[in-house]
Parts: structure tokens; sequence; C-alpha cells
């Protein structure tokens, strides 16, 4: 029994890196996801306002949470409707670039 004195903190040592990095790299795939989905909800609702003659930014802004940003917008006019795409960057847990994602939904046009 004396020879393993110590063996159980070594080994905990040892493990808990690998589950720390684990966890960030489960915590950085959700912030992605929430990324995609947020960047869902921002370009319809600038492609609502677009379609109602408001401003699509402002209002693709106000549904993004306050973590994220407007990387890039823009709205374009055609048969099917009002298209409004809107690009966010990727939060990042640590400091690595993971990219950006961009959503573009279309608003019918009702006659």
């Amino acid at each position: 029994m004396r020879d393993e004195r110590g063996a159980a903190a070594l080994e905990v040592a040892g493990v808990a890196p690998l589950v720390i990095l684990g966890a960030l790299v489960a915590l950085q795939f959700g912030v992605a996801g929430w990324t995609i989905v947020s960047t869902h909800e921002a370009a319809r609702d600038g492609a609502r306002a677009y379609s109602l003659g408001g401003d699509p930014r402002a209002a693709a802004e106000g549904a993004l949470p306050g973590i994220m940003q407007v990387a890039g917008d823009g709205g374009t006019l055609s048969a099917d409707g009002y298209t409004y795409s809107v690009t966010v960057k990727v939060p990042t847990v640590v400091k690595i670039d993971i990219g950006s994602v961009t959503r573009s939904v279309t608003m019918p046009v009702i006659k």
C-alpha cells in the first residue's frame, strides 16, 4: 500500500487537462450552434423589417444577443420577395478565430 501513495493525485493531474480541454471544445461547439440559430433569427427579423420599409440592420442587431455583432449584411428585392442576409462572427471561448456564419431569409411580397 505504501508504494502506491500519491498515485491517485498523479492520475488526476494527468487527466485534468484533458477533461478541461474536452469541456472547452464542447462549450465552443455550443457557442457555434447558438450563433447559427441567432444569425438566422437576425436575418429573419431584418427581412421582416426590410419588407415593411423599416431599418433592417437595426432589426438584425436588435435580434442578436449582446455578445454577437453584425459583421455584414445586405438586402435585395426580387420577384420572390425581400431577401436579407446577415453575417455574424462566431464568439470564441479561447482566442482562436473560428470564422463567421451567414444566413439569408426571404420574406414574400404581399400583393
